[in-house]
């Protein structure tokens, strides 16, 4: 995954104190300090520009450039999520800055969030192993939120008016120590098309889709690719599916373990997905967003069963490989062999098919 790159921004305090404003956006604190005389005034103008919103989880999947989009303060140990208030959706300023390649900072005196500057651009994944480890703190959105009339957001020196669908002004929140941004506008100021698919049927789910334009030509070539993928992967999962059916359920004490016995067929099935993995993986290329990342993710799938196959192989000629088990110790598991009977490398495919669709619709 690209680095982390190191940005500055405020934290909100609760209140007015006597010589400072304080906020925060989930980043390092910066301070700047009000002359005692502004006090007065500064407080006054604070509670007439905002106002406590009661807010609501987003209820879609957001992708950004193909990517499930996740939003994690600087160190990664806090991921929020985007919240929804009066139809609209809002994220983090943390992940605008990432999204939009900008520097973010925080003037107190003004009240003014900048992004400016030019870092590189990154788009933090959902799926990434580091979102999901022991100790990562995850931050909801329920409960209320501070709607800042206030607050002013410049692009590079550039004043930003923010407005809804209806073509209504909308307004910066504050919720968590964090500023939230309206996600629409967002995606708008970095030049991506914005498409929000609703669901359509009952397994169906809601989905945002933030992508760079894509020219007719450039989206035809992507969608062949993609769909010649479809094809042969799916002559591919008749041997996973072949291997899945060499298995039994077989007593092992109090537990029952799924082994491999029909050995000849698991064989003849392993050595075919080697044969077929082979041949998908030399026509593949890399590609541009918005598919990018789940055509890296095939190309690692692929490599790991052509690389795992005659080990596999191996074990079912000579010994006992168990897929599956009532046995609470997953140890007793054979999770390479478990790999060669899963779908993962369809759902790969499927999911970049949808990311050039950009809708949720299950293709298999």
């Amino acid at each position: 995954m690209t680095k982390f790159k190191k940005i500055v921004s405020g934290t909100l305090a609760g209140c007015l104190m006597a010589s400072a404003l304080m906020m925060s956006a989930g980043a390092a604190n910066v301070q700047t300090y009000i002359p005692s005389g502004t006090v007065q005034a500064a407080a006054q103008n604070t509670a007439q520009t905002r106002t406590a919103v009661k807010i609501n989880p987003q209820s879609a999947d957001i992708y950004a450039e193909g990517i499930p989009a996740t939003f994690p303060s600087e160190d990664g140990k806090t991921v929020y999520t985007a919240l929804s208030y009066n139809g609209s959706t809002y994220m983090p300023l943390r992940t605008v800055g990432r999204w939009m390649g900008k520097n973010i900072s925080w003037d107190s005196a003004s009240r003014t969030v900048f992004l400016s500057g030019t870092t590189e651009k990154s788009y933090p994944c959902a799926d990434d192993d580091a979102y999901h480890q022991e100790g990562v703190k995850y931050v909801g959105a329920t409960g209320t939120a501070t709607l800042d009339k206030g607050v002013k957001v410049l692009v590079d020196g550039k004043q930003q008016t923010f407005k809804n669908q209806k073509g209504e002004t909308i307004y910066p929140l504050f919720y968590r120590n964090s500023i939230y941004l309206p996600l629409r506008n967002i995606g708008e100021l970095t030049g991506m098309d914005v498409t929000w698919y609703s669901a359509k049927a009952e397994n169906d789910v809601n989905a945002i889709f933030l992508r760079m334009p894509l020219s007719d030509s450039k989206r035809a070539e992507m969608e062949a690719y993609a769909t010649n993928l479809m094809k042969q992967l799916l002559d591919m999962r008749t041997d996973t599916q072949k291997f899945e059916n060499c298995e039994s359920a077989v007593k092992n004490g109090s537990y029952t373990d799924y082994v491999i016995t029909d050995k000849a067929a698991a064989m003849a099935a392993l050595d075919s997905i080697k044969r077929k993995a082979q041949t998908i993986r030399s026509g593949m290329t890399e590609q541009a967003n918005p598919i990018r990342y789940y055509n890296s993710s095939l190309m690692n799938e692929l490599d790991f069963l052509i690389n795992n196959a005659d080990t596999v192989m191996d074990r079912v000629k000579n010994g006992r490989v168990v897929v599956g088990s009532s046995n609470p110790d997953a140890s007793v598991v054979d999770q390479t062999a478990v790999m060669f009977g899963a779908d993962d490398t369809m759902l790969d495919c499927e999911r970049m098919v949808r990311m050039l669709r950009q809708n949720m619709d299950r293709l298999f």
